[in-house]
């Protein structure tokens, strides 16, 4: 992946990377009423992201994935984690999450919550996630569709577990 570039997200970065995320989200072949109704959510304005850090990769020049990282009073979100369709499992997504964690352990936050679509909860889990419970999302045709909440520690947590480890030995 050396050809990989992870960047800060930009305001200018809006258009691109809202058809980015509508791209990515239609890949899992949800139904057109369902994509109509998450169209807003998936639109990054230049607002959201002048106000919530975020990273963007780059391959050759062309934006192929993007993170956002939204930081509150009690822990950060990770929010909009959306790989390019043509460059999924190629690694992209695990290194945005990395510079994401790496940027909440920054701020002191010690994990971060993921409300996660169901066909991203896999890619999670094996970054290390853990489940959490679950939020109701219910949609025409799937009254008891559910989101997983999972958690990821941070850099500085995993530090301070090994410390606290090597502390009992």
């Amino acid at each position: 992946m050396s050809d990989l570039e992870i960047r800060p997200s930009k305001p200018t970065d809006a258009p691109h990377l809202t058809k980015l995320a509508h791209r990515a989200k239609a890949s899992w072949g949800y139904p057109t009423t369902w994509m109509d109704r998450w169209s807003q959510a998936l639109t990054l304005t230049r607002a959201y992201l002048k106000t919530h850090p975020g990273f963007v990769a780059e391959r050759d020049g062309k934006i192929v994935g993007m993170c956002m990282l939204e930081l509150r009073l009690e822990n950060a979100r990770v929010e909009h984690v959306w790989i390019d369709p043509d460059y999924q499992r190629q690694g992209i997504g695990r290194a945005l999450i990395a510079r994401a964690l790496e940027a909440a352990a920054a701020t002191g936050s010690r994990f971060v919550v993921i409300e996660s679509d169901p066909y991203a909860e896999e890619f999670y889990l094996k970054l290390g996630a853990h489940r959490t419970g679950f939020v109701r999302a219910p949609m025409p045709g799937a009254p008891d569709r559910i989101l997983p909440v999972l958690e990821l520690a941070t850099p500085a947590d995993l530090l301070d577990h090994n410390l606290a480890s090597a502390d009992q030995h």
